[in-house]
């Protein structure tokens, strides 16, 4: 089962709107909202809110007034940066989300959703673009292939859950590593639009393409994370 999810840090909403014409789905992503995107047609899509938190004093109030500032019926949340806490999964609980979608268990093939003490699901996360551009120079002895098609291929192996988070800055910029994007991301600050800055060669665009096409092939379309709920909740996962 593979989910498609986006975090939408430091995107336009005219940037949102080219990434939703040419590179969302198959099926349901779930995109996680970094600010308000007034009037946006998500496509059917799942959109949830996606706070940050630089300290977790009133972490339940926080969220509430994020989420009325959004304006949207959130059941799920990914924290900026995957900021994690009891507090944080007890004020989700609160504020009247199912899950959230923090903890990283990258490349595991038995990834399950599992049920939180404080009344939320944590629906792990398999791959995400920056954390594999950047595990090899934390992991050097690893040898690490950021960005690899094996990656890809070992999505389609076994029953465990895969949730792909891919940004939208990522992939409209292509970055092709993490030391690339800190070199554009001045342009970025200067104002310049990523998709006008994107990097040649093969970078996060490409390989969330070659992943999108594989799904297609093999006839695979992305559950969203409330659906996956839905299913853990339904006794899917304890086959």
């Amino acid at each position: 089962m593979i989910c498609l999810t986006h975090d939408t840090d430091y995107m336009s909403p005219e940037g949102m709107e080219r990434f939703l014409d040419d590179f969302s789905g198959p099926g349901t992503d779930t995109f996680f909202l970094w600010k308000p995107y007034p009037g946006m047609d998500w496509r059917g899509h799942e959109a949830q809110p996606h706070p940050f938190y630089d300290d977790l004093t009133d972490a339940e109030g926080k969220l509430r007034r994020f989420i009325d500032e959004l304006g949207i019926p959130a059941t799920g949340m990914r924290t900026h940066s995957c900021v994690y806490s009891h507090i944080v999964s007890g004020a989700a609980h609160r504020c009247g989300l199912r899950y959230v979608s923090v903890t990283s268990q990258l490349f595991r093939q038995d990834i399950k959703p599992y049920k939180e003490a404080w009344g939320v699901w944590e629906v792990p996360i398999y791959y995400m673009d920056n954390m594999d551009l950047c595990w090899p120079d934390n992991w050097p002895n690893d040898n690490h292939t950021p960005l690899s098609k094996d990656t890809i291929k070992r999505a389609f192996d076994g029953d465990g859950l895969k949730v792909f988070d891919i940004h939208p800055l990522h992939v409209a910029l292509n970055t092709t590593s993490y030391d690339d994007y800190k070199e554009v991301r001045v342009k970025l600050q200067a104002g310049a639009s990523p998709w006008d800055v994107a990097l040649p060669g093969y970078g996060v665009r490409s390989f969330y393409e070659d992943l999108r096409t594989a799904m297609s092939d093999a006839g695979v379309e992305s559950k969203s994370l409330t659906e996956v709920v839905d299913l853990a909740e339904a006794g899917h996962f304890d086959r």
